[in-house]
């Protein structure tokens, strides 16, 4: 039977990482963690009581505490793409209980509130042993994942320019996730002067297609350029096969829920 350990501050708790390492399992909500990681583990750190469930507005941009729940996120964000995301993790029991935390960490298909996340270039900060550190989303992701300390926040900007969110599901409620598209598009005289594309489901982690961020950037936001970057999101990304879904099938919705967040932004 694993040792439950309750540290009582961001220090105690980032020792507690640093001494247990791989063999702890870390508990917010617990709706994935007692699923996947917890029943393993040989350490589980609940870390509910820690403070990490407020949300603060700074002046062009939110930061989130790790804790923060999916209910928090859908009755309290002015964000709307963030707020559908949320709305589509599990039901209103789980979305009580789920974090923003975890569902940074969530394994794919799961994880649809980073991909929006990820189109707002969003930065999550870790307490250490020897302080804190923050980095992009993006770059955590394409270093594997890997946290050497305890996610207490994630900072985010207001949108660069018109966000959606589109999730592809099996089912219109309750379903988990076949794909996640967030696109985040801004348009200088007519033509795209910043974009964040932004994938879920698409490969091991939530991931920004850069290839489809380029085939945008300059160009005026029409039919050419929206089946450019669909292309290139589709032939860049790497789905799997699983229970939910082929990579086959994946592949073409991700094409296709760009497509249509793309034609979204572009009839504003």
């Amino acid at each position: 039977m694993a040792e439950y350990l309750q540290p009582g501050s961001l220090e105690e708790a980032a020792g507690m990482i640093a001494s247990h390492g791989s063999s702890l399992a870390i508990v917010a909500g617990g709706t994935s963690a007692m699923r996947y990681s917890a029943p393993q583990a040989e350490h589980v750190m609940g870390v509910r009581g820690l403070g990490m469930n407020k949300i603060e507005h700074f002046s062009g941009g939110l930061s989130l505490g790790s804790g923060v729940t999916m209910s928090q996120i859908r009755e309290s964000l002015p964000i709307p793409a963030l707020q559908e995301a949320a709305r589509g993790v599990g039901g209103p029991a789980v979305q009580n209980m789920a974090t923003i935390g975890g569902n940074i960490f969530a394994r794919q298909p799961y994880g649809d509130v980073a991909v929006v996340l990820l189109a707002l270039d969003a930065t999550v900060t870790f307490s250490t042993v020897n302080g804190e550190h923050t980095k992009k989303l993006e770059d955590f992701y394409a270093s594997g994942a890997q946290a050497d300390g305890l996610l207490t926040r994630i900072d985010c900007a207001a949108p660069g320019g018109e966000l959606v969110y589109l999730k592809c599901g099996r089912r219109r409620f309750n379903s988990p996730t076949v794909i996640a598209v967030a696109a985040c598009v801004g348009l200088d005289n007519g033509k795209v002067g910043n974009a964040c594309i932004a994938l879920g489901g698409a490969g091991k982690h939530p991931t920004r297609c850069a290839a489809a961020e380029k085939a945008l950037i300059g160009e005026a936001l029409g039919v050419a350029s929206i089946r450019a970057a669909a292309d290139q999101a589709a032939g860049a990304c790497s789905p799997g096969t699983d229970s939910v879904a082929s990579e086959w099938y994946r592949r073409r919705m991700i094409a296709t829920y760009l497509t249509r967040a793309l034609q979204q932004i572009a009839a504003g």
